[in-house]
């Protein structure tokens, strides 16, 4: 194999290494060895590596390179999967030398990043591949949610570094900053990024509501003040966070929602026995094997209608719908996940033929009817799971989600808890946070429904569930209910009643 070294223009640390079907860019530390490893096969194939993430983008290695057993690497390997994929690579450059570029500038301007090694691509039938070598760190990505104040502290100056050096980048959220054992807090990837003059006000609003997202509040959550301080933003500049944060959520949860049909860490795609696909869901794998078996051999229907059939066995229950209908099903259960809103686990989706059968994790308690109907709940009880399902039912609203039936017999009550689920997810609509109308059909049939059960711990159930349902909605930045909508509501509730 022809194997050609020569230093690289511009870049003293880095050479660049050629082969017949490889080219690559190394730091001269690691050039010999490096060059060694692609003679012999692709990063795939290199040896001391174990795969620690994998997408249909991309795939990640980590372990050691050769006898160099003292020092730890990534390895990141890009896929092109789209049309689009390689036109972008054609014009701007593999992945991978983007990000090593982006990386070296990074350290330049003084930004903690990781050290990237080489970058590189490989061609062979599958076409052209990049990959990129990084030094391991030691420590752990940073959890996507509520920081320790030191840690907000310190990512908050890291931000306003960076923004101040012009590092733009659209996927800057903790989970790309890495926290070392020594407490230090390095970027970690860097691959959409670029670097040009200091970020302007409204490139730093998105920035700061993209890194604070999975806050409920946003950039106004009591968890993100350390974070906000540290960075020094204005009350002006978080007005205009707060505005971009509201638009973020509503995208953030379309995106998860397309995790319920595509392979990621959440779902896993397998080829089903009697033909077609199954989506299933990775926390539930316990229960795959269950799944499949029901899917394949159902029980009788234990009730059956014009939407489909649902069929149960001891720990799961399987719903039959057409396909359109069965996807729907699965990706709502992802939306109320994404919300926070309490409902039965979802465990797989088998499409075949047009159909679609969606398996959930049973839930064994009673539903809120028959929870009523059984015996006397004390008033307590009653009104701890009103405070509960009204915080559900707020936050449902708040992300944009309507369930327009959530009637008694679609409610599962938790005697321990008082949690109130919401099951049977048919009703599931995507609108947007500020759909007054809609969300107040929503309370009115639910209004309909506490009266016709008696009013079960009186007028007090429904204060309760209002002061919790308006807590959640503030929490996410959503405006409480006004007179308009409770009028709405009532309305709903009278039209309800009398047309059953």
């Amino acid at each position: 194999m022809l194997i050609a070294v020569q230093a690289h223009p511009g870049q003293r640390s880095f050479v660049e290494v050629k082969g017949n079907d490889f080219a690559c860019l190394v730091d001269v530390e690691f050039q010999e060895l490096i060059k060694t490893l692609l003679a012999e096969g692709s990063p795939e194939s290199w040896q001391g590596l174990q795969e620690v993430k994998s997408s249909t983008v991309r795939r990640i290695l980590s372990g050691t390179l050769g006898d160099r057993q003292d020092f730890g690497v990534h390895v990141k390997l890009f896929r092109a999967v789209r049309l689009s994929d390689y036109a972008r690579d054609a014009m701007t450059g593999s992945r991978a030398h983007r990000e090593l570029n982006n990386l070296r500038q990074a350290r330049e301007k003084g930004l903690p990043c990781i050290r990237p090694i080489a970058a590189g691509t490989r061609s062979g039938k599958f076409g052209s591949r990049s990959f990129l070598v990084t030094e391991t760190f030691p420590g752990t990505s940073l959890p996507r949610g509520p920081l320790d104040s030191l840690v907000a502290e310190r990512a908050g100056k890291l931000l306003a570094r960076a923004h101040d050096t012009g590092l733009r980048t659209s996927d800057l959220h903790p989970g790309n900053i890495l926290q070392t054992d020594r407490g230090e807090l390095v970027l970690l990837d860097l691959t959409s990024a670029l670097f040009s003059s200091s970020l302007g006000e409204g490139e730093r609003a998105h920035a700061l509501a993209f890194f604070c997202r999975d806050l409920d509040g946003n950039v106004l959550d009591p968890a993100a003040q350390p974070l906000i301080e540290a960075y020094g933003a204005s009350p002006r500049l978080l007005d205009a966070a707060v505005q971009k944060g509201r638009k973020l959520r509503h995208r953030a949860l379309s995106s998860f929602a397309r995790r319920a049909l595509r392979a990621c860490a959440h779902t896993s795609l397998e080829r089903d026995p009697a033909g077609g696909r199954w989506y299933l869901h990775r926390p539930e794998s316990s229960l795959h094997p269950a799944a499949i078996e029901l899917a394949l051999h159902p029980p009788d229907p234990l009730k059956s209608g014009r939407r489909g059939t649902v069929h149960m066995s001891d720990e799961l229950a399987l719903k039959d719908r057409p396909a359109a209908a069965a996807r729907r099903l699965f990706e709502a259960a992802y939306q109320l996940a994404f919300a926070q809103v309490s409902t039965a686990t979802p465990v797989g989706l088998r499409l075949y033929r047009g159909r679609g059968q969606v398996v959930f994790r049973r839930l064994p308690w009673p539903n809120l009817k028959e929870a009523l109907e059984d015996g006397p709940l004390a008033d307590s009880e009653i009104h701890t799971s009103a405070q509960r399902f009204g915080r559900a039912v707020g936050r449902l609203h708040a992300h944009g989600l309507r369930n327009r039936d959530m009637k008694f017999e679609n409610l599962i009550r938790n005697p321990e808890t008082g949690e109130v689920s919401m099951v049977d997810l048919d009703g599931v609509r995507r609108k947007t946070p500020f759909d007054s109308r809609g969300q107040a059909a929503d309370l009115g049939r639910l209004l309909a429904a506490f009266r016709a059960a008696g009013e079960p711990g009186g007028l007090r159930s429904i204060a309760c569930f209002e002061r919790a349902y308006n807590a959640a909605r503030k929490s996410l930045l959503i405006e409480p209910i006004n007179r308009r909508t409770r009028y709405l509501a009532e309305a709903r509730a009278s039209a309800w009643a009398s047309a059953h």
